[in-house]
């Protein structure tokens, strides 16, 4: 697609290791959408990011309408450190397209043993109707946060609408239903076929039509903290927020904190503390008819586990997509592999 090879290497292991943790519906199914972007001139494949102003303990990165996996990947290590050095930092990425999953950045900070918050939110633009609503107006403006720990890390990793747009796009391709309470159709009846979203569904804020109002508090709260990227003169707002149907969002971006644990004290005994509430929380008894009692980040790393010695699932129609991409760019397709 035109992307330098370091780019192309970060993106593709990006999406590798969004595969391995379980979470197909940011892995490989996103090259075809990648592709589209890149011919339609929404995605400037062959360009590289850069630090477009910074002033203490903020900076502004610069997507440039390329990949924006590297573009958060340079804000985050920006962040860690700035934060080595001042205690805490943030960042914010403009003209950025999709970044990706954000568990693979705080994943990241926390293996580093810091403390990261990442999250990406568009409003004015996107597949979720407000809390009380029916129309799209949100992005799904997914929040994550990684906390280190002695052992393993706490990562948390959600989309602020029941489901991400991916998963409904993966139901699609498997041919199957979405769980119910988290789409409604064009009228704004609830339903579980993924066709009728594309039909000109919406999806639900997280709690739904009972709760909701949390999930849209969290979602529009996003989008809000990634509006400081508007405050950059001259750039485009869009960033990590996909289609937005013709429309201008109001407000759109990705934030990014870091902070250090040190700068509060006993790094190394914050961390040993957690590693040792983590373990508790493992320990819980389970419900009654349920599984082990996880954190999270748990099913992401046995995912991981599981998926190299098992091979990761790809549906047909996924490959079918990959094999389209194959020959449109001249190259080898994706082999199956038993």
């Amino acid at each position: 697609m035109g992307a330098p090879g370091d780019i192309a290497t970060a993106v593709a292991g990006h999406l590798a290791r969004a595969n391995l943790a379980g979470h197909d519906s940011h892995g490989v199914l996103r090259i075809a959408q990648y592709a589209r972007e890149a011919e339609q001139g929404i995605l400037n494949a062959g360009v590289r990011p850069a630090v477009l102003r910074k002033r203490g303990a903020v900076a502004i990165i610069d997507s440039r309408h390329g990949f924006g996996h590297p573009a958060t990947s340079l804000a985050l290590e920006w962040c860690l450190r700035s934060a080595r050095r001042q205690g805490l930092a943030a960042a914010t990425v403009v003209r950025a397209n999709h970044i990706g999953r954000l568990g693979d950045y705080t994943e990241t900070a926390a293996a580093a043993g810091l403390v990261a918050i990442v999250t990406v939110g568009v409003v004015g633009a996107g597949g979720v109707a407000p809390f009380g609503g029916r129309e799209r107006f949100l992005g799904t403006n997914p929040w994550s946060i990684g906390i280190p720990a002695e052992a393993d890390a706490m990562v948390y990793d959600a989309a602020t609408s029941g489901v991400a747009e991916g998963k409904v796009r993966l139901a699609r391709a498997k041919r199957a239903a979405v769980p119910p309470g988290v789409i409604v159709d064009s009228e704004g009846t609830a339903t579980t076929d993924p066709n009728d979203y594309y039909a000109g569904g919406a999806l639900l804020p997280v709690g739904g039509q009972v709760a909701g109002h949390k999930g849209y508090g969290l979602g529009l709260s996003a989008a809000l903290l990634g509006g400081f990227a508007m405050l950059a003169e001259g750039t485009a707002t869009s960033a990590g927020t996909g289609s937005t149907q013709g429309r201008e969002p109001w407000m759109a971006g990705v934030f990014v904190e870091a902070i250090d644990p040190d700068w509060f004290g006993d790094g190394a005994e914050y961390r040993r503390r957690v590693a040792a509430m983590l373990e508790a929380l493992r320990g819980q008894p389970p419900a009654t008819g349920g599984g082990a009692v996880l954190v999270p980040g748990d099913p992401e790393r046995q995912s991981r586990e599981r998926r190299r010695r098992e091979g990761v699932p790809v549906p047909e129609a996924v490959l079918s997509e990959l094999a389209a991409v194959a020959a449109r760019l001249g190259v080898e397709p994706l082999a199956r592999r038993h």
